[in-house]
């Protein structure tokens, strides 16, 4: 192996985004083999509408994110499928509110299930302390990015 490819190789970059693409694949597997038709973007959308519920498309854009656009796209989706609904914010009527429906409130427990059931998979011969570790480390590299752009 020379210098460039042991550089990209081991990169910071490369490496996340290589287990990023093993955890999507895994949780989408996991998603479809339950019945779920449920991609992995759909899911980060409706984690954060299981913690709260009634946010605007432009919360949900900042925390998931995503652009304008694709948010957009994705509660489009998620709306088709009878998960979301989306409701002109009373006192911005420029502004939706996206809420769950009683489908996606029903089958939260569920995913919630696979999802643990994909991350104890994820875990499995790694020390907690190493796992710890990991996590503030990735952590402060998404901080460094985030102050980076904005």
């Amino acid at each position: 192996m020379d210098k460039f490819e042991q550089v990209i190789d081991t990169s910071i970059g490369y490496l996340v985004g290589r287990t990023s693409r093993a955890i999507v694949k895994r949780l989408t597997k996991k998603f479809a083999e339950a019945g779920f038709d449920v991609s992995y973007e759909q899911w980060s959308v409706l984690v954060h509408l299981y913690r709260r519920d009634g946010q605007t498309q432009q919360e949900l854009s900042r925390r998931v994110v995503k652009d304008k656009a694709a948010i957009t796209r994705l509660l489009h989706v998620l709306e088709k499928k009878n998960i979301v609904l989306r409701i002109p914010d009373r006192t911005d009527k420029r502004s939706n509110r996206v809420y769950l429906t009683h489908k996606a409130k029903v089958f939260k427990e569920e995913l919630i299930r696979l999802v643990e059931e994909m991350l104890f998979e994820a875990e499995q011969g790694i020390p907690p302390e190493e796992m710890d570790q990991c996590k503030a480390t990735l952590n402060k590299v998404f901080s460094n990015f985030e102050r980076l752009n904005n």
